[in-house]
């Protein structure tokens, strides 16, 4: 790896690190009182928004901060395919579950349409995108730090052991299946983010689980919707001829750059 990249990927990691824990190891040495459930989503996330901005706009250019992010285009493809693919799992939800009468606007908001993006943003845009993307990792080593953060980080749900393993091996697959569509989708960031944002959408707005690991039921529309979004991407990469991709020039190193 050139130092320009080794360089680069500590800054990347390092911000990583930041965005993702600075509020956690603020708040134990300092008392940030926020009564305000919309100030609190602001305060969160900005901590996750903020120094990405920064560290991608000094690195690539303030002008390139949405290109190098993946979401200056593809609004639209990645809306159609997610509606289609998330279909089944939001006609299910309806069907065997119940709508939550308690959910509040602010978490609906919160918990799908503002917590998808943000998460596909930091994990898949910047760490894993930027990692992989401009700076010659290979898909392996690009994906797997942010899979296991992201696995670990839903380990709250859990109640006992079984559960977690559960839940960390369903949102650590996860995590690899989105960098994957991400990439197969031409770079287009809007693919994992509006799927992730309508996959939550159908969890959170009825009553259907406990948790990211789910019931069987669930869990059987859940590999459809997997499924749907795998063949329905390798289907049209062979229909247009579309190069490119994860394959063996970039899975340990991207050669292919």
């Amino acid at each position: 790896m050139k130092k320009s990249n080794l360089f680069r990927s500590i800054i990347i990691i390092l911000t990583f690190l930041l965005a993702a824990y600075g509020n956690g190891l603020l708040s134990k040495v300092t008392d940030i009182s926020i009564t305000s459930g919309v100030g609190k989503v602001v305060y969160y996330y900005s901590w996750w928004v903020i120094p990405v901005i920064i560290t991608v706009g000094l690195l690539f250019g303030f002008r390139n901060i949405l290109k190098e992010l993946r979401i200056q285009t593809g609004f639209l493809t990645g809306l159609v395919f997610a509606f289609i693919t998330v279909l089944p799992m939001f006609i299910s939800s309806a069907v065997i579950g119940s709508i939550d009468k308690e959910l509040t606007l602010t978490d609906l908001l919160h918990y799908t349409v503002i917590g998808g993006f943000m998460e596909e943003l930091l994990f898949r845009g910047f760490l894993f995108g930027i990692l992989f993307r401009k700076l010659n990792w290979g898909f392996i080593p690009a994906s797997l730090p942010g899979a296991i953060i992201f696995g670990l980080g839903h380990l709250y749900q859990a109640s006992d052991p079984v559960g977690a393993f559960s839940i960390f091996m369903v949102t650590f697959t996860g995590a690899l299946w989105f960098a994957w569509l991400f990439i197969e989708w031409e770079e287009n960031l809007w693919v994992p983010i509006l799927l992730h944002i309508f996959m939550n959408l159908s969890w959170t707005l009825f009553n259907v689980g406990e948790n990211a690991a789910g019931d069987h039921v669930t869990n059987i529309f859940r590999v459809i919707t997997i499924a749907l979004t795998i063949a329905i991407t390798i289907i049209r990469k062979k229909r247009k001829k579309i190069p490119g991709g994860i394959n063996k020039r970039n899975l340990i190193v991207n050669t292919s750059i």
